[in-house]
């Protein structure tokens, strides 16, 4: 013989008092298994078919960058499958500790094709062989730098010499161009852009193209002058 107890609405509130925890654990753990295979299976372009940008700012809103990117996307590079924007923490000098770590974990890892930073960073960085030289784009049409002032995006490589020091080698060259006169990225956007540079990463797997957008992505965030800036 089978005995039945029915289960009564304070024996579930019982029971959900002492092993609710328990119900609440699998659920997490569920959604946490389920993120986790979804972010290692979803599709992801390859390096070749995406741009991204990687910028400092600790004022601007993805999705708005976002939606600055897209027509310019649409427009200049539309076989592309991907154009995005990653902000990183804004730039602290170099005693920004977090934001200086951040910074090189991208560069080591060979993420991002262009990068917007600070001058300070990106003369640092440009002079260790983290950006492609422009001269030869700029010769040749590619990117348009009219009446921009290029003075900040011009830096000379070093090595090291037989000592261990670093030391200049060759001749100055452009490797970005500085973004100050680009007043959209301030009205629209609200990044500070007057001490920032704009540069190709040395490690972009998708060049050609990159420099494509970067050109549109100038040529879009020209604008007069805005009263703040004056």
């Amino acid at each position: 013989m089978k005995l039945r107890t029915r289960i009564t609405g304070q024996d579930l509130r019982n029971h959900l008092r002492y092993f609710g925890w328990v119900y609440v654990l699998i659920v997490a753990l569920s959604f946490g298994l389920w993120n986790m295979v979804y972010t290692q299976t979803a599709y992801r372009p390859p390096q070749d078919k995406r741009i991204d940008v990687y910028i400092q700012s600790s004022s601007a809103d993805q999705e708005m960058v976002n939606a600055y990117l897209l027509p310019i996307w649409q427009a200049a590079v539309p076989e592309e499958e991907l154009v995005q924007a990653v902000l990183m923490m804004g730039s602290g000098g170099e005693n920004d500790y977090y934001a200086n770590i951040q910074l090189m974990t991208y560069i080591a890892a060979a993420e991002g094709d262009i990068y917007m930073l600070s001058t300070a960073d990106f003369k640092r960085l440009a002079a260790q062989g983290a950006f492609v030289s422009l001269d030869e784009v700029i010769r040749q049409g590619k990117i348009q730098v009219q009446e921009l002032s290029l003075a900040s995006g011009q830096v000379q490589m070093v090595e090291s010499n037989p000592e261990g020091e670093l030391a200049p080698v060759g001749g100055v060259e452009q490797y970005g161009i500085p973004a100050r006169e680009l007043y959209r990225f301030a009205t629209e956007l609200a990044i500070d852009n007057r001490d920032m540079v704009l540069a190709v990463a040395a490690n972009s797997g998708n060049e050609e193209d990159t420099i494509t957008f970067l050109n549109a992505l100038i040529q879009h965030s020209r604008a007069p002058v805005p009263d703040f800036f004056k």
